[in-house]
């Protein structure tokens, strides 16, 4: 739903007690309510945690390699191509590791 008590964004907006970091930390607490940033949490922790490993073998499968090769075919001329795909492999070789690292951290 949106947010329309925009009321209380002002007032912490109009509150000259409150300096720039503590009005952040005002609009966080109403922007936590209003999302119901809990619940959300709590169900990707439920439902999501896989998916960054998912993510992580998607991205170091063939399957993915293939989609790589064939998007920068079909995005960059010829003579770009072989740095462009090294760049990207380099990017997202680079990506996985860390996150390899992460897991295990």
């Amino acid at each position: 739903t949106v947010d329309l008590d925009t009321q209380s964004y002002f007032a912490v907006a109009d509150n000259r007690d409150l300096d720039y970091e503590e009005r952040l930390r005002q609009y966080r607490v109403l922007a936590d309510r209003q999302l119901d940033v809990d619940h959300y949490l709590e169900f990707c922790e439920r439902h999501l945690a896989h998916v960054d490993e998912a993510c992580v073998e998607w991205v170091e499968s063939d399957e993915f390699d293939r989609m790589l090769i064939s998007t920068v075919i079909s995005t960059y001329p010829e003579h770009e191509r072989e740095m462009f795909l090294g760049h990207f492999r380099g990017l997202l070789g680079l990506w996985a590791h860390d996150q390899h690292v992460a897991a295990s951290a």
